[in-house]
């Protein structure tokens, strides 16, 4: 015995005839009560592998029965093993994304991002090569900056570009920017 609707009844339900809503009230009652059935069966199943989930990996509060305190330990090893490859896979994967994101930026967005300091060094190097520095290693007759022709020696130019350094550090780590 199935519960079928006759194909005309079909069109005077659909029609709006006063005598087609109890046929369509029974109709949705049938439709609810199938959802309902598919519904309670999906989640017997979820129940059902929970459970076998549950009986194959015991609880923290104590041993099952069957096993023996050496395959308890192997267990924990290999679950203890299980998770630390899943945490190096995930660090991997981690690594990966940000070397895709980095080598993703094209040469302008990386020139927008680092403007500031481009222009830093552009800066200092400018000021550092004019010639009011060149002559404060030139005071006094000191001669251990300067060469015979009267051009400044490789020892001075060391000095001024280890000035550079030390002045973009400074601006660069101590003021925001």
């Amino acid at each position: 015995m199935s519960q079928e609707t006759p194909i005309g009844n079909l069109g005077g339900n659909m029609g709006g005839n006063m005598g087609g809503n109890s046929m369509n009230q029974e109709d949705s009652r049938l439709v609810d009560s199938i959802l309902d059935d598919l519904n309670n069966s999906g989640q017997q199943q979820q129940q059902q592998q929970q459970q076998q989930q549950q009986h194959q990996m015991p609880m923290e509060g104590g041993l099952p029965q069957e096993m023996t305190q050496e395959q308890h330990r192997a267990m924990l090893e290999h679950r203890q093993q299980q998770m630390m490859q899943q945490h190096m896979m995930q660090q991997h994967m981690m690594q990966q994304q940000q070397q895709q994101e980095e080598s993703s930026l094209s040469l302008i967005d990386k020139l927008q991002e680092q403007w500031k300091s481009i222009l830093l060094v552009v800066v200092l190097s400018v000021v550092i090569n004019m010639g009011y520095v060149d002559d404060l290693f030139k005071i006094n007759d000191n001669t251990f900056f300067i060469q015979e022709n009267g051009a400044l020696n490789i020892q001075a130019t060391i000095i001024k570009a280890i000035v550079i350094g030390g002045v973009f550090f400074i601006v660069n780590n101590l003021i925001p920017m």
